[in-house]
């Protein structure tokens, strides 16, 4: 504890506060950026070159030292110009999604609250027992060439899909100072449903932090990707409401899950992906439907604990199984030879036991399973 306290006070000594023009110009001067000029716009257009910005930055930053209302910290002033960049560009993504709403009178937004209610322990021994006797024989960290592959269907996946989290920022938004919501749960699907009334005007402070925090840098570089996926595909999750006029719904249980798992196996020189969740994505393997499935899921909660909280029939592992098993029988694949499974998070209990039901019906097949965090980091 005293080696972090250590670490903690050394970072922030070496953190730059930034008020002043004269602030500004030291701060840079030290990093080896000499400002000249003191008028207005050569300042602006000295800062354009120094520091390769573009003019609205520039501007945006000149109005800031000038006014000395905001006093920004920052790690250096490098960290200094990506702040006000990030504000430049939260700016303009507020306004194109309040452009993209307008018009919308009400949104109704259900979600489904798998552990709201407790669930019953399950007797789980004998599977904790296959499962640990299975994980040492299969299990091992990825490869760098493993995250790659990842990362890169993740960096895929953003362009075209948003997440659970990115529906609770537009929550945030609408719900800002807004006393005209209204909640409703239905016991037997679960599901609580948000109909919130959309203001005329949508302002900006539904980000906590005080601007000029490190706290509101984060939230900046948290919240554009998520305004970004929302003004990109917000469309796809919206329908009309049937008997509102101007209303719609959106059903954020369809929305990539935030702790999203994605998965990919090699196998008969076959590629599969699968992610987690309760989505149908073209070129992805499915859930198969209730009754179809193969393998038994278990019950896992949250904190990865067996035998309580929902079944996990959704996740990615699960689907890619299923799918191996579904096409050997079909004829499509062999029964024999090295199936590796690369996934972003160590499977759960469940997969695992999925994994051990698999590999009892394809002995011929050498299961290997790589993952980069483990459960639960």
């Amino acid at each position: 504890m005293r080696e972090d306290n250590i670490t903690l006070n050394k970072r922030k000594k070496v953190r730059i506060d930034i008020c002043t023009i004269r602030d500004f110009k030291e701060a840079s001067l030290k990093e080896g950026y000499r400002l000249k000029e003191i008028e207005d716009n050569n300042l602006k257009k000295e800062i354009i070159e120094v520091f390769n910005v573009d003019e609205k930055v520039a501007d945006k930053l000149h109005s800031f030292i000038k006014d000395e209302e905001h006093t920004f910290r920052a790690d250096n002033i490098n960290s200094f110009i990506d702040y006000i960049e990030k504000i430049v560009l939260f700016e303009d993504n507020h306004k194109k999604l309040c452009r993209q709403i307008k018009g919308i009178k009400r949104l109704h937004i259900d979600r489904e609250e798998y552990e709201r209610e407790p669930s019953i322990q399950d007797d789980v021994d004998e599977i904790i027992n296959i499962i640990e006797t299975l994980k040492p024989k299969i299990s091992s960290v990825i490869d760098k060439s493993g995250i790659d592959k990842i990362y890169n269907i993740e960096k895929e996946l953003s362009k075209y899909y948003v997440y659970a989290k990115d529906i609770e920022l537009l929550k945030r938004m609408i719900s800002n100072k807004n006393d005209k919501i209204f909640e409703n749960y239905n016991v037997q699907k679960r599901v609580k449903t948000l109909s919130i009334d959309i203001p005329k005007e949508l302002n900006k402070d539904y980000i906590k932090a005080t601007k000029g925090t490190v706290e509101y840098h984060q939230h900046l570089n948290n919240n554009i990707p998520r305004m970004e996926r929302l003004i990109k595909n917000l469309n796809k999750y919206m329908k009309s409401h049937e008997s509102e006029i101007k209303s719609f719904k959106i059903d954020q249980s369809e929305a990539l899950q935030d702790t999203i798992n994605i998965a990919i196996a090699s196998f008969n020189g076959k590629e599969f992906k699968a992610i987690s969740g309760k989505n149908n994505i073209r070129g992805y393997c499915n859930a198969p439907y209730l009754g179809k499935a193969a393998f038994e899921a278990c019950k896992v909660n949250k904190l990865g604990k067996l035998g309580v909280g929902y079944k996990r029939v959704n996740d990615s592992e699960k689907k890619i199984f299923e799918e191996i098993h579904k096409q050997i029988s079909g004829g499509e694949l062999k029964d024999n030879g090295e199936l590796i499974l690369y996934s972003k998070w160590e499977p759960c209990p469940s997969c695992y036991y999925v994994i051990s039901q698999f590999c009892e019906m394809h002995p011929n097949i050498n299961v290997k399973v790589k993952y980069h965090k483990k459960y639960g980091e």
